[in-house]
């Protein structure tokens, strides 16, 4: 999995590139987290108008088009440039796992498509894999 849109899971300071935990931003008592070097800490995640991480980028299309089966996941295939890249896909079976039937051009070629939330159902996933 190639976080595209980056996670909450890592924060950064926007002037030195120090990394802090998931949890630095909610445990800080300033409303706005600063370094030590005064920089402003964000979590590392690409917002509306800034650019996706190149390589991340081109290493989730490379592993698009080199895979065989595809499972695309709690996503309405509606944010550009991200949805373009299912285009890539020329594996064997892709699978939808959405809370909603997906309207997209990929429907013909759709081996699975699962609809309800996607935490439901990889739970129930990973439950039945643990009997």
């Amino acid at each position: 999995m190639y976080e595209i849109h980056g996670t909450t899971e890592k924060n950064y300071c926007m002037k030195c590139g120090k990394t802090y935990p998931a949890d630095h931003i909610f445990k800080s008592k300033e409303r706005v987290p600063h370094c030590d070097c005064g920089g402003m800490i964000r979590c590392d995640v690409t917002l509306y108008g800034e650019q996706l991480p190149e390589k991340t980028v081109i290493k989730a299309i490379n592993a698009i088009k080199n895979a065989e089966t595809l499972i695309i996941g709690g996503t309405s295939l509606t944010v550009y440039p991200a949805a373009s890249y299912v285009g890539y896909f020329r594996g064997k079976h892709l699978v939808i796992i959405n809370k909603e039937h997906l309207d997209y051009p990929l429907d013909p070629e759709t081996d699975l498509e699962i609809n309800g939330p996607i935490g439901e159902i990889l739970s129930r996933v990973i439950d039945r894999e643990s009997t």
